[in-house]
């Protein structure tokens, strides 16, 4: 009997590490139309990728088995994939679709994007008891789409890349869109709403509207104020102890 629900637990395991690798194959997808130059098709893939990830974590701590020796670890599984789909095929659409310059400045962004991230990923501790990332979490799979559609300057996406790199490497905390419980669901509905305009927008062929580039900014500011309320709450604990 023991065995048979053994096999059972295992057979659970094996089918949620599965659905994690489909967010490779999106990952995979979009890099094709990254090569292929089909930008739209490469952030719906990008976003899909993002959706496998969001709903692989719960159904796992719902699910999944507490096995003594686990074959396949799927905390590490995750940590490449998104690795892949979070950094390397935003990198390459930044540098397919001359987000950034192709000079060395423009290098200089992308390396420090891939390095920045690569840091991130091997830290020993990436997240608090309270579910805070330490560093900006390497969601350039959400930034490098706005940036684009937002149509900026190369010299301020080269700037931004900088500046995100640095605070990838950085202490400053940034919540975990489903697990952390301050702000959840501001940070829920702004994580939601960021990702349905780049997804709807990707899909337009003339310029957007100034209406529309405000639309863009709701999640990246929502986040930001979150992620500065935050802030300012742990320096007051400080200072009042």
């Amino acid at each position: 009997m023991r065995s048979k629900i053994k096999f059972k637990s295992n057979q659970v395991d094996l089918s949620i590490h599965g659905l994690t690798v489909t967010g490779i194959l999106a990952g995979m997808a979009a890099l094709v139309a990254v090569l292929d130059k089909s930008p739209t098709a490469a952030v719906v893939w990008m976003m899909i990728a993002v959706l496998i990830d969001g709903i692989d974590g719960p159904i796992a701590r719902r699910w999944m088995s507490n096995s003594e020796l686990p074959r396949f670890d799927g905390y590490i599984l995750d940590l490449v994939i998104d690795y892949v789909t979070c950094v390397v095929v935003p990198a390459a659409f930044m540098w397919q679709f001359e987000i950034v310059s192709h000079d060395l400045a423009g290098q200089l962004a992308v390396a420090a994007i891939l390095g920045s991230s690569a840091l991130w990923f091997s830290q020993t501790t990436i997240a608090n008891a309270q579910h805070w990332f330490r560093g900006f979490p390497a969601a350039w799979n959400l930034v490098i789409p706005t940036i684009w559609l937002l149509g900026l300057d190369m010299n301020l996406n080269i700037a931004i890349s900088f500046l995100l790199a640095m605070l990838t490497l950085s202490n400053v905390e940034f919540p975990h869109t489903l697990q952390v419980l301050e702000f959840r669901k501001l940070n829920v509905f702004a994580m939601s709403f960021w990702m349905l305009v780049i997804t709807v927008f990707s899909f337009r062929t003339a310029e957007l509207s100034t209406l529309e580039h405000s639309m863009l900014l709701v999640g990246p500011i929502c986040i930001s104020a979150i992620v500065i309320r935050h802030k300012f709450v742990k320096l007051e604990l400080v200072t009042t102890d």
